[in-house]
Parts: C-alpha cells; sequence; structure tokens
C-alpha cells in the first residue's frame, strides 16, 4: 500500500465514529494541555527568580575582593597571601592575569574614594547633593564589563566624567523650601496624608548630560547634616571641618550618563563615575602630595570581572579563587535557584504527565475497540496480499493522528490560557498588557512562559504517546489469521 493509501483509510476509519474519536481526541488535549501549561508555570517561576537575581546584580559578573572585606577595602588592607605565601594585590598585574583567563569578556578596577564627598551644581553652588558615590575606573573597560550609557560618550580627557542616571535626583535647591527643594524620580514612593503612591516622576533641575559640577571633599571634610541662612538670603555648610586640612573643590564636566545597574546605592546609579588618573589627582590634592603622579601604581579596592556567557563564571570564578583572591557572584545563588525550579519544574509536569497516562489509556482503549470491530477487514486485506507492515502501519498512523491532532489543539488552548493568565497578573485585558503577555519584557513578570521549543516537544510528545498506546492494538491486528478473521466476523 502507498502512503497516501494509508492516509486516506486512516481519515476514513477516524471519521468513521466521529464521536468516539472527538472524545479521545479531548483526552488528549486535556493532558497535553495539563502538561504544557504545568511547565509552563515552572518556566515563569524561573524568569520570575532571574529577574529577582537580575535585580540584584548582573549574573555574569563577579567581583573580586583581595581581602573580601568588600568594596571599601583600604589599600594597607587589600591583599591576602596567595597560593606561594606572597601577597594577591588588587594592582595592574593582578588585572592583565584577570584579562587573560579564557572566558572573560572584561575586566573593571574599581577605586572607590574613602573621603565624604559633596557636589554642587548651578550659579552660586544653587543644587547640592550630599555623600556622593565616587569611583575611579578603568572607563575603556565599562562597555565590556557590561555597562552601557544612557546618552553622551565616554570621558576622553582629563576633568571629564560619568554620572549614573539617578544622580541628578540626588540634587535638592538650597534656595527653595522644604516641601519643593528636591525631585521625585519616576518609580520612587512618596508619601503624604493620603498615603504613600509610586511616582510618575518629575524634571530634574537641570540636564545632567554637559553639566559642571564641582565636587567638594578633603581629608577632614564631613558632609553637613543641615544648612543654615546666612546674611542676604544665601545658604552655606555649617563648619564641620577641623581647620587642620584644607577643603579641596575640584571642577569636573559630565560627559556620559550610565545607565541604571541593579545597586541604586552605587556609583553607577547615583553617583559619579572618573578615570583612575583623576582619582589619582584628587587624592594627591587631598592628601597635599605635589610629587604624587598619574603613573604611580594604585592598588584597587575591587575589581569587576564580567564573563562572556554566564557558563563561564564557575570556572572562572574557580581560577581566581585559586590564585589566592576572594570573590563574590551569583553564582551559587543561581544554582541553588535553578535547583529548585527544576523540581518544581518535574512536580508540576508530573502532574501533567498524570493527565497524559489517562490520555493514552483512552488511544490504547479506542484502537482496541477498532482492532474488535474491523476483524473482517484485517482478514480481506491479508487473504488479498496485503502486506503485515502495511496494516500495523494503518493502525498506528491511526493511533498518531489522534495524537497529533490532540496536540495541536491543545498547544492553542495552551497559548491562549497563558496569555489569558498573564493578562490576568498585569491588570486585565488592553493592547499594551498582550504584548507584555506575549512577549515579557525586563520590567514585566510573567507568571506563564511558553518557549517556542515546548510547543514542538509537545506536539512530537503527543504523536509519541498515541502510537505508542496504538503499537499493541496494531500487533494485535496483525496476528490475526486472515481466514479465521473472515470466519469469525460472518
Amino acid at each position: 500500500m502507498r502512503f497516501s493509501d494509508i492516509a486516506r483509510s486512516c481519515t476514513q476509519n477516524l471519521l468513521r465514529r466521529k464521536s468516539r474519536t472527538i472524545l479521545t481526541v479531548l483526552g488528549v488535549i486535556v493532558g497535553c494541555c495539563s502538561i504544557v501549561l504545568m511547565i509552563s508555570i515552572g518556566q515563569g517561576i524561573n524568569e520570575q527568580n532571574e529577574q529577582m537575581l537580575k535585580n540584584m546584580g548582573n549574573l555574569n559578573d563577579i567581583t573580586v575582593y583581595a581581602d573580601g572585606g568588600g568594596s571599601h577595602s583600604t589599600a594597607t588592607s587589600s591583599s591576602v597571601s596567595g597560593a606561594d605565601g606572597e601577597q594577591a594585590k588588587l594592582d595592574d598585574d593582578a588585572v592583565q592575569n584577570f584579562r587573560s583567563i579564557a572566558g572573560v569578556a572584561g575586566v573593571l578596577p574599581q577605586k572607590t574614594m574613602s573621603y565624604s564627598v559633596d557636589a554642587t551644581q548651578g550659579a552660586g553652588s544653587r543644587y547640592v547633593s550630599q555623600y556622593v558615590n565616587v569611583v575611579g575606573v578603568d572607563a575603556t573597560q565599562l562597555e565590556e564589563s557590561g555597562y552601557k550609557l544612557a546618552s553622551g560618550r565616554l570621558p576622553m580627557r582629563a576633568g571629564e566624567v560619568l554620572a549614573g542616571k539617578s544622580f541628578v535626583y540626588s540634587f535638592y535647591d538650597k534656595y527653595a523650601s522644604d516641601s519643593s527643594n528636591h525631585r521625585i524620580e519616576a518609580g520612587d514612593y512618596y508619601c503624604d496624608e493620603h498615603g504613600c503612591v509610586q511616582s510618575e516622576g518629575e524634571d530634574p533641575f537641570f540636564d545632567m548630560l554637559n553639566s559642571k559640577i564641582t565636587l567638594i571633599t578633603g581629608a577632614n571634610y564631613q558632609s553637613p547634616d543641615d544648612y543654615r541662612k546666612v546674611g542676604g538670603g544665601s545658604v552655606a555648610p555649617s563648619d564641620s571641618g577641623s581647620g587642620e586640612s584644607p577643603t579641596i573643590t575640584m571642577p569636573y564636566t559630565v560627559v556620559g550618563v550610565i545607565d541604571s545597574s541593579a545597586n541604586n546605592y552605587d556609583a553607577f546609579t547615583s553617583g559619579i563615575v572618573m578615570s583612575i588618573d583623576d582619582m589619582k589627582t584628587l587624592n594627591a590634592k587631598i592628601s597635599g602630595d605635589t610629587k604624587a603622579n598619574t603613573s604611580s601604581k594604585v592598588v584597587y579596592d575591587q575589581v569587576l570581572v564580567h564573563t562572556q556567557d554566564i557558563k563561564d563564571v564557575a570556572d572562572v570564578e574557580a581560577q581566581i579563587k585559586g590564585a589566592g583572591y576572594q570573590t563574590s557572584s551569583f553564582e551559587q545563588t543561581r544554582k541553588e535557584i535553578e535547583k529548585q525550579s527544576r523540581g518544581i519544574q518535574l512536580a508540576l509536569g508530573g502532574i501533567g504527565a498524570v493527565s497524559f497516562f489517562v490520555a493514552a489509556i483512552g488511544i490504547a482503549n479506542t484502537m482496541i475497540m477498532s482492532v474488535s470491530e474491523r476483524t473482517r477487514e484485517i482478514g480481506i486485506m491479508k487473504a488479498l496480499g496485503c502486506y503485515v507492515r502495511d496494516i500495523r502501519m494503518m493502525f498506528l498512523c491511526e493511533a498518531g493522528a489522534i495524537g497529533l491532532v490532540g496536540g495541536v489543539i491543545a498547544c492553542l488552548i495552551s497559548a491562549i490560557g497563558s496569555i489569558g493568565i498573564n493578562m490576568a497578573s498585569l491588570g486585565g485585558f488592553s493592547i499594551e498588557n498582550i504584548g507584555k503577555a506575549i512577549m515579557g519584557g525586563d520590567d514585566v513578570t510573567r507568571i506563564s512562559v511558553i518557549p517556542w521549543w515546548l510547543f514542538v516537544v509537545a506536539m512530537l510528545f503527543s504523536i509519541a504517546v498515541g502510537v505508542v498506546a496504538g503499537f499493541g492494538p496494531a500487533n494485535k491486528a496483525v496476528k490475526i489469521p486472515a481466514l479465521d478473521a473472515i470466519k469469525n466476523d460472518q
């Protein structure tokens, strides 16, 4: 028999008993929908966990410390004993060694300002930001380390710096009243007598890009907790320094704004990022060391190692630890969360598999009944010289067709159900929510996520279940003797 003959016979036999075929297909639909939606919910849980980790930091990042003490370790304490007993310092040699490790995309050394810093902007230093985070980095490695600019460009000469995207909202107007001396960033919460709500955002006092700002710092300088009125209605900081060391004021130009990072309290989001050379110059002025120059060696507080792929994190981190450094990353946390997610997905998939098992029993029952009703047809086919493999193929095709039709319909229903679940979690039906429910996004957490491969696997699995369920009845059909089949059916 040709395959077209087998397909035509398969279609005719399935349509001969429409009610039974429809009920069997419904069983497959229920089973397939159950397993697809259960797995999609497990995928949604996994996406939520990944989003939570991304909000905490980049999953490809490894932060390296010399003493494991955090990002504010000093030069005298930023070393530990390496494998050979020598001090493992975070200097330029260490940075070059990190860059030579396979799988590393970028290495960003960082030196944090250890003195209290204020920033001012505008005529008469009208706008003030206190306790500013200032960090010196190798700006050429920012993009390779996963940071992007929201606007502007990288610093190219001395006195040019980058600002975090939220830094402009840390300024307040010292001439304005308390109720209007600051601006609220979009997404921030503000509270009044009616409660707390999330703000849609206000325009900042000034455009940070290309702004001239002045950093105020010094060895004995401390950011004042408040400002006091002076003659003429102006405002000036109270004298909180000891007078033993002069206060340093340094002008800078913001040439680029860094896109928001996960940590809202670091310099890359709400502070100033300058070159290592500018950091050396500023520290030299504070210390009064006129002989200091930009060629002097620096021991970094921490180094950010950005891997090419999340799969490289474990190997790269192991090599860095082997060199005698302390590291921190989300690799262990990510693995634990992935392990929990897999357990949840297996549990949910198992629940759906029970429904699929019931559907397989329904297919087997339908095929057994079909064989019993068609013994005369089977006998005639054998008497006419039909090959045994063709008879087996005919019944297997019928079982597989039931699985295919049920799988296709189940995938369509599952897709619609997944979109409905996500839209309900997003607040209801709208054109915008449809796009978010299907595609997701950085600021969207979906409950149900169905990757494209799950539809393919579900349909193939449905066909496989049908074929496996029909294999027994098909074998029963081919074992029926031709003469006995004709005789018993008369």
